[in-house]
């Protein structure tokens, strides 16, 4: 079937109802529902099917999925309850195919694989717990930074250009911090790497629990560590790296080296200015914030102009 077909047109995407697939025939009674992110920014990701949920790039989807041509709320998933789970397109703008067959309605067996806009394929599986955790562990290996637990660059990556381009179409806001550990060279080259990379997971600790609960932190390599915060204009997002600062900069990192500290300064930058039209350009922003918070002393948080 063509990308053409997909989005609508042609005779070959004409909807179908469901099928007459005996409900549940391939359902263990000990397993439940889930869907596995097999193509996708969330690639690897497990979501259970508990109930009815729903699945669409809107922030308030149970299953959010924020892939190019994935509706607000795209497709809805309910458990009957007597061991099948019935999936319902929305009227979603471009459509959704179960094992390459546009429907409007479906009962899900068992693998079947469930493709949303343009990029994103789900598979639908029946799993038991150890199954759930063994894939959770899977995924969190795939898109966290051993040494700190933040999010890794790859999967910050892939996050900032969904988040941008969220932010593009509805005219949200989003806004980066990048920050650097001021001097951390020196504190190598005093105590060795092993206290580094406890500087490091410290600061990380520190950083984590200074953002909210939907922004992304993640490491962006080395010393360097950046936060995506949703809906925030820059000067929020700047008191926000302000207090990271100073909690960092009063912070015993390493308890038998009490007198062991360590600084840090942040660049912010946001969507609403003029010269930011891709993502790539906000991070140039705020590396370039970052650059000038670094020139103009240290242990400080720049705005980009």
């Amino acid at each position: 079937m063509s990308r053409g077909d997909r989005d609508g047109g042609g005779d070959a995407t004409v909807p179908v109802d469901l099928d007459d697939r005996e409900p549940g025939a391939d359902a263990p009674t000990q397993d439940h529902p889930y869907l596995i992110v097999l193509v996708g920014s969330r690639c690897g990701q497990m979501f259970k099917v508990d109930g009815t949920v729903t699945v669409g790039r809107g922030r308030d989807a149970g299953i959010q999925v924020t892939d190019d041509g994935v509706s607000r709320h795209h497709v809805r998933l309910t458990d009957t309850g007597d061991g099948s789970v019935k999936l319902e397109d929305l009227g979603s703008r471009n459509g959704t195919f179960v094992n390459a067959k546009r429907v409007t309605a479906a009962l899900l067996r068992d693998g079947d694989k469930i493709h949303l806009g343009q990029t994103t394929i789900l598979k639908f599986s029946y799993a038991d717990r150890l199954e759930e955790q063994y894939q959770t562990t899977l995924y969190q290996a795939a898109i966290r930074d051993i040494p700190t637990g933040l999010f890794n660059r790859r999967h910050l990556d892939e996050r900032l250009e969904a988040e941008f381009k969220f932010s593009v179409r509805h005219r949200r806001l989003l806004t980066a911090v990048m920050f650097d550990l001021d001097h951390f060279k020196r504190v190598n080259d005093a105590h060795g790497h092993l206290v580094g990379d406890e500087v490091l997971a410290t600061a990380a600790r520190i950083l984590a629990a200074g953002v909210r609960g939907e922004d992304i932190a993640a490491r962006y390599g080395g010393e360097e560590f950046m936060v995506l915060c949703r809906d925030t204009p820059p000067p929020m997002a700047a008191a926000m790296a302000d207090r990271i600062r100073q909690q960092l900069a009063a912070a015993q990192l390493v308890p038998r080296l009490p007198d062991l500290r360590v600084t840090i300064s942040a660049g912010v930058a946001g969507t609403q200015h003029p010269k930011i039209n891709q993502a790539t350009d906000l991070l140039s922003a705020a590396d370039t914030a970052l650059y000038d918070a670094k020139k103009t002393g240290r242990n400080r948080v720049v705005i980009f102009r």
